[in-house]
C-alpha cells in the first residue's frame, strides 16, 4: 500500500470526523437496527418456499464466462442458512481489572444458494451496525440482504464482532474510540476464515464484497484500504492476545474486492493514520460504493464527502436527498438501493449475470 502521507488534511475536516464517530460510537441510541429476526442459533434451515430447489432441477449447471457458478439478478435459488458458526476467538476483558480476561468464540451465519453442483461463487460479508454498542448478525437487515444475496448465488456470511461491552483492547498509542480495534480485528478475521474455509463453501476467494451499514460500513471501508498487518500484528507482543491472533488464519488475505458502505465513514484510517502517521487510501484500494442520506444526522453527510474527495481508486457516492440514517427501504433514481449496490458488485467484479429465464425454461 502506499506510504504517502495526507498531512495537507485540515484540522478542522479531522475534528469533523472524530465528532461524528465519537457520536456513534459513545451513545447506545444509534443502534443501526434494533429489530431481530427471527430463528434459532446454531441451526440449519433451508428457507423462501416458492423458489425453484436446485437440488430437485437441472439448472444453475452453466457456468460464467470466469468459471464462476451462476449469478442471477432475480430470486432463483432456495437457502440453506448455518447459524453461529465459530471463526476465532476474541478476548473478553474485566471491566475494573484488566488482568482478568477470557476467551470468547466469535460467530458467523452462512448463507448458502442450494444448487446441484460444485462450482465457485462470489461471496458478501454482511457487517451489522449498531455504533459499536449494540447489533449483531441477526439485525433484520443483514438477514434480509444475506437472503436477496444468496437467492440470487451468492455465498453470504453474517459475522458477528465485540462490542463496547466487550472490554477488547487497542494497542497502548491507539488514539480513541477503543471498540473500533477489536471490532475491526474480528471481521478482519472473520474474512480470513472465509478464504479458509474457501473449498468447504464452494467460494472464490477473489471475488469478496464487503457489505456493511454504520459502523458496518466504518468497518468495510477499512477492510477495502487497509494493509494485511492493519488490526491484526499490532497485539501481536500480548501475552494474552497472541495465541488468539495465531489461530486466526494469519496466511489468509482479509482484503475485500468491492466495498459498500451505507451510511458509513472513512474513521477508521483516519485513526490508523493518527496511530503511526501513514495514510492507507491509494490507487489500489478496491471499488468502493457509498449510500448516504443528505439528513443523516448520526453519521453526516460530509463523511461521505470527505472519503469522495481523498478517495484514489473507483468511488462511487449514491445520494439519497432529504433521508436520514438507516433507509434500508430507500430508492436511488427510482430503483432500490439493494439492486443499485447489486448492479455495482457484478460491474466491479466482472460477473454477468446469467439469464433467469434459462431457469424456469430447466425447472419445468
Amino acid at each position: 500500500m502506499s506510504t504517502l502521507s495526507f498531512r495537507s488534511v485540515t484540522c478542522l475536516r479531522s475534528v469533523v470526523l472524530l465528532s461524528a464517530c465519537h457520536a456513534l460510537i459513545l451513545n447506545p441510541l444509534t443502534a443501526d437496527e434494533p429489530q431481530r429476526a427471527l430463528g434459532k442459533s446454531n441451526a440449519t434451515e433451508g428457507t423462501n418456499d416458492g423458489l425453484p430447489n436446485a437440488n430437485q432441477t437441472n439448472f444453475g449447471s452453466e457456468l460464467s464466462e470466469n468459471g464462476l457458478a451462476p449469478i442471477y439478478r432475480s430470486p432463483t435459488y432456495k437457502v440453506k442458512v448455518t447459524k453461529g458458526e465459530p471463526y476465532a476467538q476474541g478476548m473478553i476483558y474485566h471491566p475494573t481489572d484488566p488482568s482478568r480476561s477470557y476467551p470468547r468464540n466469535l460467530t458467523l451465519d452462512i448463507y448458502e444458494p442450494q444448487d446441484n453442483h460444485n462450482q465457485k461463487r462470489p461471496v458478501v460479508v454482511l457487517i451489522h451496525g449498531g455504533g459499536f454498542w449494540t447489533g449483531d448478525s441477526l439485525m433484520g437487515s443483514m438477514v434480509n440482504g444475506a437472503q436477496y444475496f444468496a437467492q440470487r448465488g451468492w455465498v453470504c456470511f453474517s459475522i458477528n464482532y465485540r462490542l463496547q461491552g466487550d472490554r477488547g483492547i487497542a494497542p497502548d498509542a491507539w488514539p480513541a474510540n477503543k471498540p473500533t480495534y477489536s471490532a475491526t480485528r474480528d471481521a478482519k478475521a472473520a474474512i480470513r476464515w472465509v478464504r479458509a474455509n474457501a473449498q468447504q463453501y464452494r467460494i472464490h476467494p477473489d471475488y469478496l464484497v464487503a457489505y456493511g451499514g454504520s459502523a458496518g460500513a466504518y468497518i468495510s471501508v477499512a477492510l477495502g484500504s487497509s494493509d494485511e498487518e492493519d488490526f491484526r500484528d499490532e497485539l501481536m507482543n500480548n501475552d494474552r492476545e497472541r495465541p488468539l491472533l495465531e489461530n486466526s488464519h494469519r496466511d489468509q488475505s482479509s482484503r475485500a474486492q468491492v466495498v459498500i458502505s451505507h451510511w458509513g465513514s472513512g474513521l477508521l484510517l483516519d485513526l490508523l493514520n493518527r496511530y503511526d502517521g501513514r495514510s492507507r487510501f491509494d490507487a489500489e484500494d478496491a471499488p468502493l460504493l457509498m449510500i448516504h442520506g443528505t439528513d443523516d444526522v448520526r453519521v453526516p453527510y460530509s463523511n461521505a464527502l470527505d472519503i469522495q474527495k481523498r478517495y484514489q481508486a473507483k468511488v462511487e457516492l449514491y445520494t439519497l436527498e432529504g433521508l436520514g440514517h438507516s433507509a434500508w427501504g430507500a430508492k436511488h433514481d427510482g430503483t432500490a438501493i439493494v439492486h443499485k449496490a447489486h448492479n455495482f458488485m457484478l460491474r466491479e467484479l466482472n460477473v454477468q449475470p446469467a439469464d433467469a429465464s434459462s431457469v424456469k425454461r430447466k425447472s419445468n
